[in-house]
């Protein structure tokens, strides 16, 4: 995705606001007040400009690589025409470029905006928490005196991937990071209501780095492969039976033109209309470029060809619940489920639907099944719910 926009500011504002921040708590460490130019704001508007949802993150790599709270970006991904912007400290706004978790890993997400030589926090991911010790939670803005705030870890839960702290937070600041009294980036807060009451947690930073490894490794293999892709295709010649459109497509689908794949898929399909692979490949460049009612139709299609193809219904669903049809996304997981009741991605699907259509009961009960399928979805699913 674009940047959407670079807002400078001046070196002589940070570095007044940053004395105001420093007198006004002068028993946090020097260490901790300096990495505060890291925090950030993400927020979620519809697609009228309507406001959502808000979060705090902090940038993690200068490149612009951002871990946040998993709510806010489950908020995004609820309807597709929601719109995610960070802002960064100085004002400077920016559009989502990359979305690097795949999936919420204890609570924590990482984002990517396109930027370079950004302040960073000094995280330790390898931390393990101690109750009683000192904390600080740095919420942001440097202008603001109520930006810092000191407590302890009073209680270390979920064999210690999560500590409860002492500082009062509010849903807007989850994602703040939190910090040793050495100036270390040791997890990021998570507000969880209850019935009874509400926990002020954190979440640490865990696989963190490997995450962002993989990541990297991922964007220098594409660039190889695009390369390649396009040496290939100067040597290509006019496919001649179904089979070559259809790897031909996944040359294009693969370096992103998106448009030539799609016309390649459907020569395929034109010359062998019962090819399911074809279809679910189209699907799937549909679902990138946000088509998602051609997606619809296509997988469609490809049940009608073979109405055992287990990708297809997960697909289906996935994209029905894109649009926000949820009623539509469980009937197609059950009948996944119907050919295979222990495919781990439909049981897993079928529990986020009946979520996101606001039946927890039923959620519930799919972790029951998924846990004896697949402990660690099912464990992925159960955070959902709680959270």
């Amino acid at each position: 995705m674009k940047k959407f926009l670079r807002a400078g500011f001046s070196v002589f504002t940070v570095f007044v606001a940053f004395l105001i921040a420093l007198h006004a708590d002068a028993k946090v460490p020097d260490t901790i007040l300096k990495q505060q130019g890291a925090v950030v704001t993400i927020y979620i508007d519809d697609r009228s400009g309507r406001h959502l949802a808000s979060a705090k993150g902090f940038i993690v790599s200068e490149d612009g690589i951002i871990a946040t709270n998993c709510r806010v970006v489950s908020k995004w991904f609820e309807k597709a025409a929601n719109m995610m912007k960070i802002e960064i400290a100085g004002g400077g706004q920016y559009h989502l470029e990359d979305l690097i978790s795949k999936r919420c890993e204890n609570n924590l997400a990482l984002i990517k905006i396109e930027a370079e030589q950004l302040p960073k926090v000094r995280l330790n991911p390898l931390y393990t928490p101690k109750k009683g010790e000192k904390i600080v939670v740095v919420r942001g803005s440097l202008e603001s005196k109520k930006a810092v705030s000191e407590g302890t870890v009073t209680d270390v839960v979920k064999r210690g991937s999560l500590m409860q702290i002492s500082v009062p937070v509010t849903l807007p600041e989850s994602g703040s990071p939190v910090f040793n009294m050495r100036g270390e980036t040791i997890g990021a807060v998570v507000v969880m209501t209850s019935k009874q009451k509400k926990k002020h947690m954190a979440s640490l930073p865990g696989d963190i780095l490997k995450q962002i490894e993989k990541y990297r490794k991922q964007k220098a293999s594409s660039a190889v492969l695009k390369m390649e892709t396009r040496t290939e295709r100067n040597r290509e010649t006019t496919p001649r039976n179904a089979e070559e459109y259809f790897l031909l497509g996944c040359n294009y689908e693969s370096s992103n033109t998106y448009d030539a794949a799609i016309k390649a898929y459907k020569e395929s399909l034109r010359l062998d209309p019962g090819n399911p692979d074809a279809y679910i490949n189209l699907s799937v460049v549909y679902y990138k470029i946000g088509r998602y009612t051609d997606a619809i139709e296509i997988l469609k299609q490809a049940l009608q060809v073979n109405p055992y193809v287990l990708s297809a219904y997960n697909k289906l669903g996935t994209t029905y619940i894109i649009r926000g049809a949820y009623s539509m996304a469980v009937d197609t997981f059950k009948k996944a489920i119907d050919i295979d009741p222990r495919d781990a991605s439909a049981q897993f699907n079928l529990g986020l639907a009946y979520f996101l259509m606001g039946n927890r009961n039923a959620a519930f009960e799919q972790y029951i099944t998924l846990r004896d399928i697949d402990t660690e979805r099912a464990d992925i699913l159960r955070d959902i719910i709680d959270y």
